[in-house]
């Protein structure tokens, strides 16, 4: 978030993050964090520009391929979204946001990163939120 240009403090046990504005664009190697990757792909959907995720194949093996699962759902919301095969994905944030109901796959952190977009975008419902309870 900080390199997105969000203000970004931190403490022993506590971290806070507030918007200043639209996010910047990003290009990241995201293999280290790649669960924590799908929230940077959702916030994606709130920057100046296209962002792109790479090496994120792990993605494909996880609850669900997530790869898959997370293009189908950004394009719902009416994001432009590229997946170059296993290893990274592009997605241009939407002009104008589409009302959607954002599907889990059973997969808890589909519904955790999604619910950051329903914070910030109206018309957001996340199907199957239960699913977070494995969490």
């Amino acid at each position: 978030l900080d390199a997105m240009g969000a203000g970004v403090r931190m403490g022993d046990g506590w971290i806070e993050c507030a918007g200043r504005g639209k996010l910047r664009a990003f290009d990241l190697d995201l293999n280290h964090i790649p669960d924590a990757a799908m929230t940077a792909a959702v916030l994606a959907l709130f920057a100046d520009g296209p962002s792109r995720l790479r090496n994120i194949a792990s993605w494909r093996v996880k609850e669900t391929d997530r790869l898959a699962a997370l293009s189908n759902e950004l394009r719902r919301l009416g994001a432009d979204v590229d997946v170059q095969g296993d290893e990274a994905i592009s997605i241009l944030p939407p002009e104008r946001f589409a009302p959607a109901w954002i599907e889990t796959y059973d997969d808890h952190r589909m519904a955790m990163s999604f619910a950051i977009a329903g914070t910030r975008q109206s018309g957001i419902t996340i199907r199957n939120i239960e699913c977070v309870n494995k969490t």
